[in-house]
């Protein structure tokens, strides 16, 4: 892995100090806009990056591209890596590897039927997480970390249970559940 731990301390410092000095707006308003480029495709433009949209064969796309809910869950782990990342060069820790995993639940019931809320019944989430001195203590406070820090975690997690596995060098450590409106997790045996 290669990590500039140092330069993501100083960097969550810098921010930290602008946000408080009132030098950095401390609300932040990302935009996204879709335009249709045939049949269910989009084009979504972000900032300066431009990437597709797709619906799978049996929903009437292309499946050329990723689905919405990809792309959800895809930021969901990268926020939560960042999240990881951060805390890691917070706290003095290194991960020789770190790998997230997210899974949505939902009904075609829901989506196409309408007997049932369309949403996420469930969202899984697994850590697999390595490094040397690690400890079952430090993984949990790293997702606790997460939780609190990373915008699409701590939103998903008011809005959808959230089934969460922390594994530490390869052996299941801790399995623990969000459940929304409840501000910890729960260890699940």
């Amino acid at each position: 892995m290669d990590v500039d731990y140092a330069g993501l301390k100083k960097s969550v410092a810098n921010t930290i100090a602008e946000v408080k000095s009132g030098s950095k707006e401390p609300i932040r308003r990302p935009k996204a806009r879709l335009r249709v480029v045939r049949g269910l495709q989009g084009e979504v433009t972000a900032g300066k990056f431009t990437y597709r949209t797709d619906a799978a064969l049996d929903a009437g796309g292309f499946a050329e591209h990723p689905r919405p809910m990809d792309y959800l869950l895809g930021a969901l782990a990268s926020c939560q890596q960042m999240w990881c990342l951060r805390w890691a060069a917070l706290n003095g820790k290194r991960f020789t590897d770190i790998t997230i995993e997210t899974e949505s639940v939902f009904s075609w019931r829901g989506e196409y039927l309408e007997e049932i809320d369309a949403g996420m019944t469930e969202l899984h989430v697994v850590y697999h997480v390595q490094g040397q001195g690690l400890t079952q203590a430090d993984i949990c406070d790293m997702a606790d970390t997460v939780a609190r820090r990373c915008p699409v975690f701590a939103t998903l997690r008011r809005a959808v249970l959230i089934k969460e596995q922390l594994e530490l060098a390869g052996h299941p450590a801790l399995r623990r559940e969000w459940t929304p409106g409840v501000a910890e997790a729960v260890a699940v045996v």
